[in-house]
């Protein structure tokens, strides 16, 4: 079975139809998300929308968790106005979606031992860089494939134990390339490999600045950073 492993999708539902419409093509029958349903971008209902129909299996981030619980203290000021301007235009049904969240999720798919979680296994909130990443978060996790998100850099690490990857960011890439980040689990070969897809950005870069969002969030997504 293909996999499709995606995070950090960011309210960007234009990079989502984006990457949903290559997962297709590649024949994927599933599709984990590793946290940051929403924040930065303009699309917090679409987005989840998107979700519940592709039922995507997902977990909560840090500006899932944020929303919850209304705390943004540890937010840098764009951060934090694009999640009380998102706090404002979820709809109802849609803020409901995210009570339903776990912070990780440990899934059996043909016999791949598959976990997500935003962090790390020993920390949710935790940065894990492709420099940091170790076997030892294969086996504090007790799993086969460690699907982590948070940097929104894209990379994979394969040991004799298994495979952590970070499928990078959906909607705010910050690996200096500014298409939409995924990869794609091959549950037989046990093989993750890496995606990129171009999206319409100066769309989504319109639609921050007509929602008077922080600019630069728009500017940024220009540039991968």
């Amino acid at each position: 079975m293909l996999v499709g492993l995606i995070s950090d999708v960011h309210s960007n539902a234009v990079a989502l139809e984006a990457v949903l419409s290559a997962l297709n093509e590649m024949g994927v029958e599933k599709i984990l998300h590793a946290g940051d349903i929403i924040g930065y971008n303009p699309y917090p209902n679409e987005t989840v929308e998107l979700f519940r129909k592709n039922r995507i299996i997902s977990i909560l981030g840090n500006h899932d968790r944020a929303l919850l619980s209304k705390e943004t203290s540890d937010f840098n000021p764009h951060a934090a106005a694009a999640l009380e301007w998102t706090g404002n235009v979820l709809l109802p049904d849609k803020f409901k979606y995210f009570l339903s969240l776990k912070n990780l999720e440990s899934l059996l798919i043909n016999n791949t031992r598959a976990v997500l979680v935003h962090g790390s296994p020993r920390d949710v909130d935790e940065y894990v860089f492709p420099e940091n990443a170790s076997p030892y978060f294969l086996a504090a996790a007790d799993c086969d494939v460690l699907v982590l998100g948070h940097t929104h850099i894209q990379f994979k690490r394969e040991y004799s134990s298994g495979t952590i990857v970070n499928p990078g960011s959906v909607g705010q890439p910050r690996d200096e390339n500014p298409k939409a980040a995924f990869a794609v689990l091959d549950t037989a070969s046990g093989k993750v490999e890496l995606e990129r897809t171009s999206y319409d950005i100066e769309k989504v870069a319109e639609d921050i600045f007509s929602a008077h969002l922080p600019e630069t969030l728009g500017l940024r997504l220009r540039l991968g950073l």
